[in-house]
């Protein structure tokens, strides 16, 4: 089974990054000093060093041993093990998902929903859904679709081009309920802050909870003094 872990960077966004730098691989580093506030840096660099925690506690190796790369299309993966996986940030979360066959994984906080986006990019059933809603609800909505929209695309590795119109949200929801073992599948899971995170993968892969950890200092922390407690499990909407 898959697992997805959310990582909260609440007290963290605004720090220096340079103490943890030297634990990125080169091209995170890169990226990362690319950035202009602190904020992306931090989401960015956590973002690869989450990741390979959590795969390296997945296959029994050490952080250093472990790296995310990625293909032509931008889908990470990782060399040394033979597992999938998916990265997410929005505000302070990064989301990380593991798993044995394809999977996405997004997250995101609450955006203004807007109507016009959903009636030219998500299917008319969805877009009626919108509707049918008042106008203090629908938000809520709108962040289910796009995050499961946006993880079906992670899972396939063609992201945003691959059409938002093209993923049913309620097939895959059913699936997860009713599908059978192959079925391509996502659940929805709250966060706080107003944010949700989404997987799809297949049926049989499909975790029923979420795992929240924050970032912490630590003095026999992971990199350096940062490590992470795991705080909470979250259930599906």
């Amino acid at each position: 089974m898959a697992e997805v872990c959310v990582l909260s960077l609440r007290d963290w966004l605004d720090s220096d990054v340079e103490p943890y730098l030297g634990f990125a691989s080169p091209e995170r580093r890169a990226a990362v000093l690319r950035f202009r506030f602190a904020s992306d840096k931090n989401r960015s660099l956590w973002a690869e060093l989450f990741a390979r925690w959590r795969v390296a506690q997945i296959i029994g190796k050490k952080p250093q041993d472990v790296s995310i790369a990625h293909d032509e299309k931008g889908k990470p993966f990782c060399p040394e093990a033979p597992v999938s996986v998916s990265l997410s940030h929005s505000g302070p979360y990064i989301a990380v998902a593991v798993g044995q066959s394809a999977l996405g994984v997004d997250v995101e906080r609450r955006r203004k929903t807007n109507l016009s986006i959903s009636e030219r990019w998500f299917r008319p059933e969805e877009h009626a859904r919108l509707l049918s809603l008042p106008e203090t609800e629908r938000w809520r909505m709108f962040l289910r679709f796009w995050t499961l929209k946006e993880a079906a695309l992670k899972n396939t590795g063609e992201g945003l081009s691959g059409g938002l119109e093209t993923v049913d949200c309620s097939a895959l929801l059913d699936a997860a309920e009713r599908g059978t073992a192959d079925d391509l599948a996502g659940r929805f899971f709250p966060l706080a802050d107003e944010a949700a995170v989404s997987i799809v993968a297949r049926r049989e892969e499909l975790p029923q909870t979420v795992r929240l950890f924050t970032l912490e200092r630590d003095a026999n922390g992971v990199y350096g003094d940062a490590g992470f407690s795991e705080r909470d499990v979250l259930s599906p909407a």
